[in-house]
């Protein structure tokens, strides 16, 4: 079987794998960098590399990234032929050629921008009379994680327009060819891209909300760093896509990767409103005695995660029947 001639699956995972495979050559060989250059305190530096409270959240922050890189080039090359009605293209090589080299160069001019952006708005956080103290009201704690928020968020949504850009300019290095059948997405891929989606979200947020929690529990180790950045996220993800399973219907009329990722965006935000919301009411009904055992028990946070699974089994729920709710078959 010649390039031209391969599955539109196969094009898409070529060039997500690809573009997966450069962004992560790319975090290691800044972060070799950074440890290589002779600093002062060096040798702190690099020791604490290996401690949970930096390699947790770095680690974390790296596959967050490859998620959001991998996921939006196979998406983009799916969706992409789908509307030509094609399989594949006439020179896989070159595409994947050019949108490579434009990947590198956009991934370097975005994390120097991020890089300078961010600390900028860092040290006029911490001055006094800064907005966000003017505004809300916030302290040195609350403005540091709503800046760390934004400077997130920005950098996945200028993630995902750099990814298609590239591949949109790429694609004019070739052309569409064969037959487009089976591009369709299945309800496994809508359930898959959803729980890849919430889980962007999650790691994101965990990472946000990372700082904080760490001054609050200084005397954490491996096990709790390991449950918040990593076992909790995968957890979840498992969970979501079990549930958008069930709740998918059996056939689409039309499916596209938009609205899979929105199914996954909307579902997590909708957990997090909510949960935000009973929480609220919960700690002003509970008294200082109450909060104190909560804060130690095991059971309490047990009960947390539980709740919040079935607050995004809910959220899968709502969002399906808000934006499936037309499909060819009947949500169940």
């Amino acid at each position: 079987m010649t390039d031209s001639t391969r599955p539109a699956y196969s094009l898409a995972w070529r060039i997500a794998v690809a573009a997966v495979l450069l962004r992560l050559a790319y975090s290691v060989l800044v972060q070799a960098y950074t440890l290589m250059t002779p600093l002062p305190y060096g040798d702190q530096i690099r020791a604490s590399y290996m401690q949970p409270p930096v390699l947790a959240p770095l680690l974390a922050t790296l596959v967050s990234t490859l998620l959001v890189v991998g996921l939006t080039a196979w998406c983009t090359t799916r969706q992409w032929l789908a509307r030509h009605d094609a399989a594949t293209v006439n020179q896989p090589g070159r595409m994947l050629a050019t949108f490579l080299a434009l990947q590198a160069l956009y991934t370097l001019c975005l994390s120097s921008g991020v890089g300078i952006a961010q600390n900028v708005l860092m040290i006029g956080t911490f001055k006094s009379g800064s907005w966000l103290e003017e505004v809300f009201g916030l302290g040195i704690v609350g403005r540091s994680i709503a800046i760390n928020l934004m400077i997130r968020a920005v950098t996945i949504v200028l993630e995902v327009v750099g990814i298609w850009v590239a591949l949109r300019i790429a694609a004019w290095t070739a052309g569409p060819t064969g037959p487009g059948a089976g591009l369709t997405l299945t309800r496994r891929h809508v359930a898959w891209i959803c729980g890849l989606t919430v889980l962007i979200w999650q790691t994101s947020f965990s990472i946000m909300l990372g700082g904080f929690l760490q001054m609050q529990t200084l005397e954490a180790g491996w096990a709790e760093y390991a449950l918040g950045y990593w076992i909790l996220p995968v957890a979840l993800l498992a969970l979501v896509t079990i549930v958008c399973l069930k709740l998918l219907p059996r056939a689409f009329e039309y499916a596209g990767t938009g609205r899979a990722v929105a199914l996954g965006s909307l579902a997590f935000w909708f957990a997090q409103v909510l949960g935000l919301g009973a929480g609220l009411i919960i700690l002003k009904s509970m008294t200082w005695e109450q909060l104190a055992w909560a804060a130690q028990s095991p059971a309490s946070a047990a009960l947390v995660l539980l709740a919040y699974g079935a607050l995004l089994s809910l959220g899968c729920l709502v969002a399906t029947r808000l934006l499936y709710r037309n499909q060819g078959g009947s949500v169940r």
